[in-house]
């Protein structure tokens, strides 16, 4: 077992953080914490939405993801 597996597997053996999903504070500090615009100006962002909407992708899931206020204010 690697290093990194035995201390996942210990964090997963203590009580939850203080957000109450995660154990394991590496994985809290890497888990996305709600929408984000990733950067993107609002044209950009708007492209992104487009793309993601032409892949399949449903528009509650998009909004889960993305920030969109950057994108309707315009």
């Amino acid at each position: 077992m690697t290093a990194l597996a035995r201390r996942h597997s210990a964090a997963l053996r203590t009580p939850p953080l203080s957000c109450g999903k995660h154990r394991d504070p590496v994985l809290h500090q890497v888990a996305p914490h709600g929408r984000s615009t990733y950067g993107l100006s609002a044209p950009d962002l708007a492209a992104e939405l487009f793309r993601l909407a032409a892949r399949g992708w449903q528009l509650w899931e998009i909004t889960a993801r993305l920030d969109l206020r950057e994108v309707t204010a315009t």
